[in-house]
């Protein structure tokens, strides 16, 4: 994230302001994942960020504002598809990989200072 500000108290509002949007997000998605019975570590914030912000536009210009709590479900719902994949442990252990040169290297040599 950018900050734009120049004046120094307009940088903390910034600031500020991103604290709390992460903060809400944050809730959103945690509650979402209590509603799927899931733990709210396993949801991927960058994704379900995406998604508010562009459900927040249009439920700013939806008519009426009476449904909103229907809508604010509605997005709980829709944060549902985006957990994460639970993927199988890797069979061997990782490994650093000896880059290939065309020059000779003697591997048993002292390193750089």
């Amino acid at each position: 994230m950018t900050l734009r500000s120049k004046v120094k108290e307009l940088v903390y509002q910034e600031v500020w302001g991103l604290l709390l949007a992460y903060n809400i997000i944050r809730r959103e998605a945690s509650q979402a994942a209590v509603a799927f019975g899931r733990s709210p570590c396993e949801i991927r914030f960058k994704p379900v960020a995406h998604y508010i912000a562009v459900q927040l536009i249009v439920m700013a210009a939806a008519n009426p504002i009476s449904a909103t709590g229907r809508r604010l479900s509605e997005l709980r719902a829709g944060i549902g598809g985006l957990f994460l994949d639970h993927r199988p442990r890797p069979s061997r252990p990782r490994t650093v990989k000896i880059s290939k040169t065309r020059y000779p290297v003697d591997r048993k040599a002292a390193p750089l200072k």
